[in-house]
């Protein structure tokens, strides 16, 4: 396996880097992260360059999951973003946690089959509310649950509640001051369970694939 040009890999790679940066430059933050930190991102970097089969990767895997797990212990525990507000700003705080679920997620991810897409998590989602964009005519606001709630502006005209979608779970990015934490693939409703993997149409797997290389570049 080409571990060190495996998109799945590299986008951890880059997690690694940037959660780093911003853990460790933020008030508030344990100074006891930063090594903890620092072995992930050795960790990474020995995964890249393993060019090892996922099966002999195993142990690897359980020891970057462990660390996500220490990681959030140290910010505060299960509650550790209400904690944060008071140093860092949404989109922050939205931003760290996707970095967290990248690396602790990266094996399920590679089990997958090759394809840029998967860098990142697509899970399906069920609509739980949706409301007009407070500063944006077009958007809409939808409250999302993928096994978990987040937020999904959208420029898509017949979303609704109840429908269940493919979402891509990409980097937290401000639309119109507010934060979006994903992106509907399409419209085309899903049948499985709530944060499961939905089946994807080449529109969806183009569509999840063009942000992931927005990201990696």
């Amino acid at each position: 396996m080409d571990t060190s040009h495996d998109p799945r890999i590299l986008l951890a790679e880059k997690c690694s880097r940037n959660l780093k940066n911003l853990l460790m430059n933020t008030k508030g933050i344990s100074k006891n992260i930063a090594p903890l930190i620092n072995d992930v991102e050795r960790k990474i970097l020995e995964i890249k360059y393993s060019y090892a089969e996922i099966v002999e990767l195993k142990d690897y895997f359980e020891y970057l999951k462990s660390k996500m797990v220490e990681i959030v212990n140290l910010l505060g525990g299960e509650n550790w973003n209400k904690k944060l507000r008071k140093y860092v700003d949404e989109e922050k705080i939205s931003y760290i946690k996707f970095c967290l679920n990248i690396i602790y997620n990266l094996a399920q991810r590679l089990k997958l089959k090759e394809e840029v897409a998967y860098a990142v998590d697509i899970r399906i989602g069920k609509i739980e509310s949706v409301i007009k964009h407070p500063n944006a005519e077009k958007l809409k606001m939808c409250n999302v649950n993928v096994g978990k709630m987040l937020t999904v502006i959208t420029n898509l005209e017949d979303v609704k509640v109840g429908d269940k979608l493919a979402v891509a779970l990409l980097p937290p990015a401000k639309l119109r001051g507010i934060v979006s934490e994903g992106m509907f693939l399409s419209s085309q409703k899903k049948d499985g369970n709530i944060g499961g993997l939905p089946e994807l149409s080449s529109e969806e797997i183009n569509a999840a694939r063009k942000e992931v290389m927005k990201y990696l570049r």
